[in-house]
């Protein structure tokens, strides 16, 4: 049996364990479960804080090592079925928020199938969805109403305050300019209109090279060579790490992005989402950690929700 398909079997096992004990003692468990991580948190700051910042190199047997001990995450889901669902739940999280019902036009970036525009044009919106690659363009979106385009979000082909309502899922950390990209979408995005980005894994936190189809080992970036990790997948017949699918930027890169555009974007929600899974790892190679940066924020902030308002000075 795959460690995929083991790993999703002992989260419906938990599933179903919780299904029969009543909801106080769900949520009794699920508070002390918070409260230890908080704790081990706590603990791991003052020990990161305390650390050197002296770099360590590691070899290919430890590699080969931790690899195993950590399984293969479950399959996100490339299917038609899943690109349907992960649309109407997408689509169903977005008009929640505020702004999105009001709003008629609406922008997707990094939009890969297209398929949340494609319930968005179910709802009634009107929506255009733009990706730098053609490759996964679903049918289904053109035959639904979306405009869905190839096109490089960094420099796009719109007029100035075209949408309503510009959103975007898991592909702010692959842009290549991000910044450049805020600017485009402040340009094209009416006064009054709402900007949703939610992305994530953040490079510096435990899963943020993206490696996870091939190195399963949280940190991977920080705890060996490039070279080392292609060489140990090249080795294990596993895919080569394509070291530019994402553009490196820390959590800090982020929030100085926020704070240079918040005379033009207003955050109407924000929330940066914790991983504590693996503080043993910061803990053990703690000068692996310390070498990359003095934030341990850095490490521990897996993925970023905001939603900004427009205002009457963000224009091109």
């Amino acid at each position: 049996m795959c460690l995929g398909r083991r790993l999703m079997m002992n989260h419906s096992f938990r599933s179903s364990v919780k299904a029969f004990l009543p909801q106080p003692a769900v949520d009794s468990i699920r508070n002390l479960k918070g409260a230890l991580r908080r704790l081990q948190m706590r603990r791991t700051r003052r020990i990161f804080e305390r650390a050197p910042a002296a770099p360590s190199c590691r070899g290919i047997d430890l590699l080969r090592t931790l690899q195993r001990k950590y399984p293969f995450p479950p399959e996100y889901g490339y299917d038609a079925k899943s690109y349907e669902d992960r649309g109407i739940e997408r689509t169903q999280e977005i008009l929640r928020l505020p702004g999105a019902r009001e709003a008629t036009s609406f922008l997707e970036l990094g939009c890969a199938d297209g398929m949340v525009s494609c319930v968005l044009c179910r709802k009634g919106k009107n929506a255009t969805a733009i990706d730098n690659s053609a490759a996964r363009f679903d049918e289904r979106a053109f035959r639904g109403g979306v405009r869905i385009l190839q096109m490089d979000a960094a420099q796009m082909a719109f007029g100035d305050e075209t949408f309503d309502f510009v959103f975007s899922y898991d592909a702010f950390e692959h842009f290549v300019e991000p910044e450049r990209v805020l600017q485009e979408i402040i340009r094209v995005s009416r006064k009054g209109g709402h900007v949703y980005l939610n992305f994530g894994p953040l490079y510096m936190s435990p899963y943020g090279e993206h490696a996870y189809r091939s190195i399963t080992v949280p940190y991977c970036q920080f705890l060996f060579p490039k070279s080392l990790i292609n060489d140990f997948a090249y080795q294990e017949g596993l895919p080569l790490i394509n070291f530019r699918h994402v553009n490196g930027w820390s959590l800090q890169n982020y929030r100085q992005l926020w704070n240079s555009y918040s005379h033009m974007l207003i955050k109407i929600r924000y929330h940066e989402h914790l991983d504590l899974s693996h503080l043993n790892l910061i803990r053990k190679y703690l000068s692996s950690f310390r070498s990359n940066s003095s934030c341990f924020d850095e490490f521990v902030v897996s993925s970023i929700e905001v939603l900004f308002e427009k205002t009457d000075e963000g224009r091109a």
